[in-house]
Parts: structure tokens; sequence; C-alpha cells
């Protein structure tokens, strides 16, 4: 399927959401699946859904590992996808400190104007999936329905967040599947209308 402007985008988020978070994933054998991850991918790939990857690395600006780890790690991730037959279109990080106060980390919405600016992308048909506050709160920045994920370390207190601010969420979902199936739903609810 070919992708345009109309085809619904699915931003996630990557360590806690794809991945367990084990805090600062530094090489390729740290990163470990959700044993639902891969479906989940493949079941946006089918679909034709565009699918990208959001993530804040500080661990770049702190020294603990180098731009060449991180796209180790991201090539051993579309390696695991790509044996199951899924993929990830693209990869888009913020390598800043969080006391840079740069455009690009998250909850600010530079990550996804930078892929905006790189594919046709329809922010009215696109979403943000993650297992924190942040993820939730870029979406209402960048105008995308926001889904949370429980699968994080910190979902409890993302949740509790939420609330407290009365910050926009389009579903909580008990793990990635669960995340993608009602986005699923909901796309398939926008072509009909």
């Amino acid at each position: 399927m070919s992708k345009d402007q109309n085809t619904a985008t699915v931003f996630f988020d990557r360590d806690g959401t794809l991945n367990h978070d084990t805090s600062y994933i530094k090489t390729p054998e740290e990163l470990v699946l959700f044993p639902d991850t891969l479906t989940a991918i493949k079941l946006c790939n089918d679909a034709g859904i565009r699918v990208m990857v959001v993530s804040n690395q500080s661990g770049l600006a702190r020294g603990y590992f180098s731009l060449t780890d991180v796209e180790s790690i991201h090539q051993y991730l579309r390696d695991q996808l790509g044996e199951g037959g899924a993929w990830i279109d693209d990869f888009f990080v913020c390598p800043h400190h969080p006391d840079d106060a740069c455009w690009c980390r998250k909850p600010n919405p530079g990550m996804i104007e930078q892929a905006s600016a790189r594919y046709p992308i329809s922010l009215a048909k696109s979403y943000v999936v993650g297992d924190k506050y942040i993820d939730v709160e870029l979406a209402a920045k960048a105008k995308l329905k926001g889904l949370l994920v429980k699968t994080g370390p910190s979902c409890e207190e993302a949740l509790r967040m939420i609330q407290a601010n009365h910050l926009p969420v389009a579903c909580v979902a008990e793990c990635l599947l669960d995340a993608v199936n009602w986005i699923l739903h909901d796309v398939k609810g926008a072509e009909v209308a």
C-alpha cells in the first residue's frame, strides 16, 4: 500500500513501550522486546499504517553511549522485527540532555515536526503510543491522539499525572497489542465516517 498524506501514522515511544525499560540501554543485547511487540507492529504494517519511533535518548548527552550505539540498537530492533515480517518506517531520537531545553525532547513536538518534514503525515490521522506522561503530553502538544500503555515502570505515575492535569488520553491500554487494536478500530471508524 502506498503511503501518502492520508496514511495513518503511529509514533511509538521505544523504552517501556516496545521493549523493557532497563534505564539506559547501551547495547543491542540489552534491548528485550515485549512479547507482543512484533505482532503489534506487524498489524500496523499490514493495515498500511506508517510506523515511527520517537525516543528521548539523553544517555547520548550524558556520554553513556554513542550515536553509533543507538544506531546499532535500532538496527537490532529492525532485525528482530524483520524476522517476523514487520518493520519500522523511521526512527527519530532526541540526543539532548533534559537541561538543554531543546525543541525535540519529548514532550516538545520537535521529533513529530522532523517526521512531518520528511514524510507526508496527516496529524489528524496520527497517534502517539507510550508508557510515560510525556508521551501523552507530546500527543496533546502535537494535536495527535495519545495512548498510554501500562507496560513501563512509570505508568502508574503517568496515570496520576494525566488525571491531575486533565490531560486528554484516547486510550489507556494494558499492553502494546491492546493499544494497536484500539488504533486499528479507530482508523477503521474514521474510514467509515
